[in-house]
């Protein structure tokens, strides 16, 4: 009895310190509606009003790889964007944003994907000229681009390349397809919202097309994501807790059993 309560009391603290951490799953319904909900918001309110602005929808693909970038915990841009089928499995290219931010309690995906569709005020429609960084704004109204895979990482020990490089932070990487900000292009044409594309359906002033807009799924994962070498805090707690499951159960039985004198017959 006393070894069971041992390993109850190890769980516990085991399962303690992994939920001081958040942990973000780019399968979670809630996450993804906020993340398309929210580019879609500031695709909808462009100002000059566009012609062509399509609506964007999920991609798992670009969310895998996200995910996998946002494991390095580095503020830079992934090196592997502009390689064929090495960022997504059809997609020859991505485009990407990335917001970082300490301490934990200040991220949210509104938040953050509102930072980067504030840089407007740098951005000068007509001219086609930033005044400051406005590539994250122009990448998220980039009327061409129609698919999005978000994903949020929790760094215990930092993000790199930046001011709290030591500090626990989160970094939240974006991934677009197609990819935006062709150099000497502006991001959408103006004109009456959906003009431009009469066949397709127009919602919140978006096009919409129902191939184009299917979801899909991938068996994929990016050959460097680091988790293929590496277990996180996670990954071992789920290991650990897995280990420790069975033993546990079978002391459970026993302890029941001892008890209250319990037993099976067929």
């Amino acid at each position: 009895m006393r070894d069971f309560i041992y390993v109850l009391i190890s769980v516990t603290v085991l399962l303690n310190v992994v939920s001081t951490e958040p942990f973000f799953d780019i399968r979670d319904p809630a996450f993804i509606e906020e993340c398309v909900r929210e580019h879609n918001m500031g695709r909808t309110n462009v100002n000059p009003p566009a012609s062509n602005m399509r609506y964007m929808t999920w991609d798992e693909g670009l969310a895998v790889t996200a995910r996998a970038w946002a494991r390095f915990c580095i503020f830079k841009h992934n090196i592997h964007r502009k390689e064929v089928r090495r960022v997504h499995p059809t997609f020859p290219s991505v485009g990407e944003n990335i917001w970082v931010g300490y301490p934990y309690s200040y991220f949210t995906v509104k938040s953050a994907v509102k930072s980067w569709v504030d840089e407007v005020k740098d951005y000068n429609y007509y001219q086609n000229q930033c005044t400051k960084v406005c590539g994250h704004y122009t990448q998220v109204v980039w009327a061409d681009t129609y698919k999005v895979g978000c994903a949020a990482q929790a760094c215990p020990n930092g993000v790199a390349e930046t001011g709290f490089s030591t500090l626990p932070a989160i970094i939240f990487v974006c991934n677009y397809a197609t990819a935006g900000n062709y150099q000497g292009e502006a991001p959408y044409t103006t004109g009456t919202q959906c003009s431009g594309c009469p066949r397709e359906t127009c919602e919140n002033k978006l096009c919409r097309n129902s191939t184009r807009d299917a979801l899909q799924s991938y068996n994929w994962t990016p050959d460097w994501d680091p988790a293929l070498s590496t277990c996180g805090g996670f990954c071992l707690a789920v290991v650990i807790i897995r280990l420790v499951s069975v033993p546990l159960t079978f002391i459970s039985v026993y302890c029941l059993q001892c008890r209250y004198s319990l037993f099976a017959y067929e």
